[in-house]
């Protein structure tokens, strides 16, 4: 991310605006941070954008498949199992990606557990 960027990114806090057409089952939340993905012996360093009950939304540095598998590590050590939905280029080595959380490492509370 250019540094110029970086101050408006991590400024964004709170709830995501609504929009009317959203086929949303639940609200998501800003969660701006920094995070390692992980599958096996291959890591990224992902920025994460969102969150709801259900998913986190991240940009990666490389096109991620639907229905991989990766590790969300926070740098809380807090870590989630997310399934990969969606993957849409934004530019060159920037991926807008979207995954859902396993059953088993779902967080009970967006504020609770993530930073």
């Amino acid at each position: 991310m250019p540094p110029s960027a970086m101050g408006s990114f991590f400024a964004a806090m709170g709830a995501t605006p609504r929009c009317a057409v959203s086929r949303r089952s639940f609200h998501r939340y800003y969660m701006r941070s920094r995070a390692l993905l992980i599958q096996g012996e291959r890591v990224y360093a992902v920025y994460t954008t969102d969150v709801s009950r259900h998913g986190v939304g991240f940009l990666a540095p490389r096109q991620l498949l639907p229905h991989e598998r990766w590790t969300l590590q926070m740098f809380s050590g807090a870590k989630y199992e997310v399934l990969i939905k969606r993957c849409r280029r934004q530019s060159n080595q920037c991926f807008a990606c979207g995954g859902r959380f396993t059953p088993a490492s779902a967080p009970t509370a967006p504020s609770a557990s993530l930073p």
